[in-house]
């Protein structure tokens, strides 16, 4: 596969691979980036562990409607990508101390109805 669209299979292929091990924690270690799915009602992977410091998170809308990522602790949004439209992707860069998080779209109703997960930091 090659020119323009290239880069945009492999993209789509690695953001809905998490899809598939839906239940499972992914962890992550080397590359320090995460891929999140967002879909009506679902981010995946749900639950993901990773060591302290910087991460990266590739946010890809595969849904119908509108869609963000926020990332928080206690509360407070440590990132934010902006509402995307269908077919969007977006970067969050961070850095995460031990701890949990929260990730979750916050547009309309979309936690509510489902639309989060947990990054867990451990040392």
């Amino acid at each position: 596969m090659s020119g323009p669209r290239a880069p945009i299979a492999i993209l789509a292929a690695v953001l809905l691979a998490p899809l598939a091990g839906c239940g499972q924690t992914e962890v992550i270690r080397r590359t320090r980036t995460l891929l999140v799915a967002l879909t009506e009602y679902r981010l995946a992977p749900q639950s993901v562990q990773i060591g302290p410091g910087p991460v990266t998170i590739l946010a890809h809308n595969y849904g119908r409607l509108t869609h963000n990522l926020v990332v928080s602790r206690s509360g407070q949004a440590l990132a934010a990508t902006p509402p995307m439209s269908p077919g969007q992707t977006d970067e969050l860069t961070l850095t995460v101390a031990p701890g949990s998080y929260l990730m979750a779209s916050t547009v309309q109703a979309d936690q509510t109805l489902g639309e989060y997960g947990t990054l867990r930091v451990s040392s």
